[in-house]
């Protein structure tokens, strides 16, 4: 991975209890925060190429946890977007428990390997409790940020 997670993401594209009623409307708000800060590429193709992702399985991890992610044509490197959810929603885990982290990944085309890595990353940390519980403990995007950057230090 060229870099670290923390600098995947910006102020714009973190958030905490965020409120979403569905997957569907969880991926119009990412990638309405992906165009915001990259206005070349579209929103709708964003949600296009999340929506298809998750046709093939479901991004949900378990635990609470999902890595929606996604190829996009356009994405200048690899883009982050975190969110903690107000409210847990669906999203067809594989333990049934409804989802209120997620971390969604835009991937350049041509980057498969720094997207397996940052996936495996990514899950790494989030089979640790103690990450899980101190990132739901947030309650600010500069919370979150801090948070992931003191983990990220650890490992």
């Amino acid at each position: 991975m060229s870099g670290t997670l923390t600098q995947l993401l910006s102020h714009h594209r973190l958030d905490t209890h965020l409120a979403v009623s569905s997957k569907k409307r969880l991926f119009e708000e990412i990638s309405d925060r992906i165009q915001a800060d990259f206005p070349d590429i579209p929103a709708r193709s964003v949600f296009n190429r999340l929506i298809a992702r998750e046709k093939l399985g479901s991004t949900g991890l378990g635990q609470g946890i999902a890595i929606p992610h996604a190829r996009i044509e356009g994405a200048p490197d690899i883009v982050g977007v975190f969110f903690t959810l107000d409210t847990a929603i669906d999203f067809d885990a594989p333990d049934n428990q409804d989802v209120d982290l997620v971390f969604a990944l835009l991937v350049p085309e041509n980057e498969e390997q720094e997207h397996l890595n940052t996936l495996a990353t990514l899950a790494g940390l989030f089979q640790n409790a103690a990450f899980c519980r101190d990132i739901r403990a947030a309650d600010s995007p500069e919370a979150l940020m801090v948070t992931l950057a003191a983990w990220e230090a650890k490992t």
